[in-house]
């Protein structure tokens, strides 16, 4: 089953590259980072150059590993993300061939065996609300994707909205609140009428840290588990469900995208804005490491259930607003069986179940010594008080730039 994931600009791209420190994950899935600034490019550590694409106001797109290209991709956008979109758009044609480049020939030509050949049923992309690149070619991306495979693509966004409580870090101070405000809701905008669901991630869940700007690596890492559990847990393993007396209930991606998005038939798709959240407890202690039969822990699937919704990536949000949920536990056989030792759960379903309506639960197997819980809370984009306050702040701002102007 292949899938694409793609990172445009700084954050998202460091997200994509956390996704791929996974071990196999590029055996299912195809990575794709694009992005202004070669610094940026050389801190990655998972995705190789021969997947990015520079991109330049002179040049266009500009393929890594070309020669000078350090040369060619240095400046950014400046947090302009109306400046980025007016270039993207300049060459968004480029985009065609990028992506035939690295999913496949478009006369189905292409080898196969190589993820993401010919079909992309899903495709997921991440990017930055705050600044200028990934806000602004972001769209162009998802268009090229659902053009490229004639609509068939279903696209996940995974949108992270700025901290506009002020300045967390050298790099933020650069522009104010307000501003940051402006281009996340000039995002939101435009990426609405592209994507089928929108995942938020809100750097402001670090705002009330000390010494937040080094959380910023922890964060990317833990939304970049959440996302495998979810979307890959079970092909990664490479586990046979009929070697283990167990059947647990499956959840796939079509669940997620559903879950995700409002509306019946392509028509009436609406894209719903979610907000994510992982718990995990260990099952077994240190010394069940040394002597394999001992040392098993038991799993509160209460307590399992209340982190999950405590460490959700939005901040200020009440799960009692969702309009829809979706989650996975991911655990040893032993865990989800009948025994001694199995996580209830029934009492995941009455917790997503006491928040909202429709909701869908699934069980996968790992031969990790842990438990985790992902969830998924859908919200209608008016639920959302953290989008209405962006609102405000963009307005804000434009009144601000108004009057300088006048």
């Amino acid at each position: 089953m292949p899938y694409l994931f793609v990172g445009a600009g700084q954050a998202g791209s460091g997200i994509v590259d956390d996704i791929f420190a996974h071990k196999n994950m590029s055996k299912i899935a195809t990575p794709i980072i694009f992005n202004s600034t070669i610094r940026d490019l050389q801190n990655l550590s998972n995705v190789g150059a021969d997947r990015w694409y520079g991109i330049a106001e002179q040049y266009g797109l500009v393929e890594g590993g070309t020669e000078g290209f350090e040369e060619r991709v240095t400046g950014g956008f400046g947090r302009d993300p109306v400046r980025a979109d007016e270039v993207m758009g300049d060459h968004a044609g480029e985009l065609r061939s990028a992506l035939d480049d690295q999913v496949g020939a478009a006369d189905g030509g292409a080898d196969t065996d190589v993820p993401g050949s010919g079909d992309v049923p899903f495709a997921f992309l991440f990017f930055g609300l705050g600044g200028g690149t990934g806000c602004g070619v972001a769209p162009h991306v998802a268009d090229a994707i659902r053009d490229y495979t004639d609509g068939t693509t279903r696209i996940i966004a995974v949108c992270v909205l700025p901290n506009t409580q002020g300045p967390v870090g050298e790099d933020d101070a650069q522009a104010s609140p307000s501003r940051q405000a402006w281009n996340a809701r000039y995002g939101l905008d435009r990426i609405e009428s592209s994507a089928d669901g929108i995942v938020l991630v809100d750097n402001q869940r670090l705002s009330y840290h000390n010494a937040a700007e080094g959380k910023f690596t922890e964060y990317n890492e833990y939304v970049a588990d959440a996302v495998v559990d979810l979307v890959s847990g079970p092909i990664l393993e490479r586990i046979d469900r009929s070697d283990y007396d167990v059947d647990p209930p499956i959840i796939d991606i079509q669940d997620i995208v559903t879950s995700l998005s409002f509306g019946v038939g392509d028509a009436d798709r609406e894209p719903g804005y979610a907000t994510l959240g992982r718990s995990v407890a260990m099952t077994q202690s240190l010394g069940g490491y040394f002597l394999p039969l001992v040392g098993r822990q038991s799993v509160d699937a209460t307590a399992l259930a209340n982190l999950a919704e405590r460490k959700q990536t939005l901040e200020g949000t009440d799960t009692a607003d969702a309009r829809k949920a979706i989650g996975l536990l991911r655990a040893p056989s032993r865990y989800i069986r009948d025994g001694d030792y199995r996580i209830d759960t029934s009492t995941l379903r009455a917790f997503l179940t006491s928040r909202c309506d429709e909701v869908n639960l699934g069980a996968t197997l790992t031969r990790r010594n842990l438990a985790s819980f992902s969830v998924l809370f859908t919200y209608r984009r008016s639920d959302i008080d953290r989008i209405a306050e962006i609102e405000r702040l963009a307005t804000e701002y434009e009144d601000e730039s108004e009057a300088v102007v006048q």
